[in-house]
């Protein structure tokens, strides 16, 4: 167990330089040029991480299933799992308290990734397909940059906004679309999800500046826990036996891969193979999401999704390009 927690902890202070703009960074060089083989190396970690999120959506229909659990339980009880692993990481591995100016980024954190995005799309997947809830949340990634923008006073360029602004309404025409010339409840509270979801992994860029990537998550969800758990323990089901076994597996999944492993392997792979590179791997996250909606749920892809999954994505790819700093 102790040789995994190695493999999986890095340095901090390289991983809280790493997602921050150049004027929070540190005067003097925090690391050599990438070698081919850690960028390699990156490379599949940051894949992992990203296949581990794809499964995401797919997982909460499965744990949704037979209405042996609710969404509520559901994201508290994912919640609460992911936080005592957490626990049982930061003791392990002894780390410390967050620094004083680590906390505020902390609670956005909290908001963001244990609280908005999970409890949102829950409620969001009793209603829509895991296909449909992946194609809106596709503008996510555009979400978190203008955010992080914004949190971190960078000016972006036009050519980032214009990207922006056209996946933005892209995705809400095809929400749009699909109901028929109104917006549902269910595409609301996804899209409301995607700017908690964009606020989350903000924040949880900034918190990486005083700590590891796996202390921002675990020391997230243990700030949730006083919520979570009395929560979870009100809802759970009177009859835990009538629950499916392959529900189980999906709420397991939820809270030890989706919650708290994934981003493991995402943080680590970012740092030794480098954001520039690795994060592109998350481009194919869209279509992992699609793929699996149809392997484990049958879903039917539609070809208006599939289009505008295809152009969510180029949007993103361009958008990325043209994200400097001026």
């Amino acid at each position: 167990m102790h040789s995994l927690l190695e493999c999986i902890t890095f340095d901090r202070t390289l991983e809280g330089e790493m997602d921050l703009p150049p004027r929070f960074r540190a005067p003097y060089p925090t690391s050599s040029p990438i070698p081919v083989n850690s960028s390699s190396k990156g490379l599949l970690l940051g894949s992992l991480g990203v296949l581990i999120f794809s499964l995401t959506m797919p997982a909460t229909k499965i744990a949704l299933s037979g209405d042996g659990m609710s969404a509520w339980f559901i994201w508290s009880g994912r919640a609460v799992l992911a936080a005592f692993s957490g626990i049982v990481y930061l003791m392990l591995t002894h780390r410390r308290l967050p620094p004083r100016k680590a906390w505020w980024p902390l609670l956005g954190t909290t908001a963001g990734v244990v609280f908005g995005w999970p409890l949102l799309n829950s409620i969001a997947l009793q209603s829509v397909s895991s296909s449909h809830s992946a194609v809106i949340n596709g503008i996510l990634p555009l979400a978190t940059a203008v955010i992080g923008a914004t949190l971190n006073r960078e000016k972006l360029t036009p050519a980032f906004w214009a990207c922006a602004v056209v996946g933005t309404s892209l995705v809400c025409g095809y929400a749009w679309f699909r109901a028929s010339g109104t917006l549902h409840t269910p595409d609301a509270l996804l899209l409301l999800g995607v700017l908690l979801g964009g606020l989350g992994y903000s924040c949880g860029a900034i918190a990486a500046k005083y700590m590891s990537g796996p202390e921002v998550i675990s020391w997230a969800l243990l700030l949730a826990l006083p919520a979570t758990l009395p929560l979870m323990l009100y809802l759970i089901p009177t009859s835990l036996a009538a629950v499916s076994i392959r529900a189980w597996i999906g709420f397991a999944y939820l809270g030890l891969m989706s919650q708290w492993i994934g981003f493991f392997f995402w943080y680590r792979g970012l740092l030794i193979g480098g954001i520039a590179r690795v994060s592109q791997v998350q481009l194919v996250q869209l279509f992992l999401t699609l793929g699996f909606s149809a392997l484990l749920l049958g879903e039917s892809i539609e070809p208006l999704m599939l289009a505008v999954a295809i152009a969510t994505v180029a949007l993103i790819f361009v958008g990325r390009h043209t994200k400097a700093v001026r």
